[in-house]
């Protein structure tokens, strides 16, 4: 495994999709058929529509990304399996670690029902069509509306939503781009419009994507006691994220 390197944004991302998917040889189609067919014998999951990253170019004033279209098949099938071929499907998502107005980092413990039950990470997730402006990705879009689906708070609550660092290497090497998020709302005010939220899904049959709302105070000791004492899964960018708390909490509001 590659060690996680969080690389400060300094110049602008462009990722954009490619007309064409991405085809797998017969070989390797053949294996992620065979594989989707018995871990999804339950038909807990959908078969929906994943970027994969085609190419990464970085120049003098940008980064470039070139992604193409697969499916969740083929991404699931890549981190159940790896390592994995390279033809193994990459992908670039956004995520968000969320401060309320008193200083409190929020995130989430993953519910029962999703693909990484028990895992911690912030807010966020894959790439949407909806998330296109021609044939563009915005990322910002990308993660307030993971923040919106996960917590229940809604854009206008934002202060700022700048990104902070990208993410290479880790589990599965894959890319993320990190998000500060400031909110105007206090951990209490959060706290109530969790709970009604969580309760307003449930009315209507449907289950939190969190099985936890996790805060904890924006300080070093309390950052540091947690990162050394909480046993549970969590996704790779998460505890290094938290160790540079002071080098995101002043970014420029947008």
């Amino acid at each position: 495994m590659k060690p996680v390197t969080l690389k400060p944004v300094t110049k602008p991302l462009q990722i954009t999709l490619d007309d064409h998917p991405v085809r797998l040889s017969p070989t390797f189609q053949s294996e992620v058929e065979n594989f989707w067919t018995r871990f999804n014998s339950d038909s807990r999951f959908t078969r929906g529509e994943v970027f994969h990253v085609d190419a990464l170019e970085e120049k003098d004033k940008e980064i470039k990304l070139h992604l193409k279209s697969t499916d969740y098949a083929h991404y699931l099938y890549s981190v159940k399996n790896e390592p994995v071929s390279n033809e193994g499907c990459r992908v670039i998502y956004g995520a968000g670690l969320v401060e309320t107005s008193d200083s409190y980092f929020v995130f989430g413990e993953m519910n029962k029902h999703t693909a990484y039950p028990g895992r911690l990470q912030c807010v966020g997730g894959g790439l949407s069509r909806e998330d296109l402006q021609g044939n563009e990705f915005q990322l910002r879009i990308s993660v307030l509306r993971e923040m919106t689906e996960e917590l229940g708070i809604h854009k206008e609550h934002v202060t700022n939503c700048s990104p902070c660092f990208v993410k290479t290497g880790g589990t599965y090497d894959f890319i993320t781009v990190l998000f500060y998020i400031q909110l105007d709302l206090t951990l209490n005010q959060l706290k109530e419009r969790y709970k009604a939220f969580c309760e307003e899904l449930m009315d209507k049959g449907e289950i939190p994507e969190f099985a936890e709302m996790i805060t904890i105070k924006n300080e070093p000791v309390t950052i540091k006691n947690f990162i050394n004492n909480d046993i549970r899964s969590s996704v790779d960018y998460l505890f290094p994220l938290l160790k540079k708390a002071n080098d995101f909490s002043v970014v420029p509001s947008n």
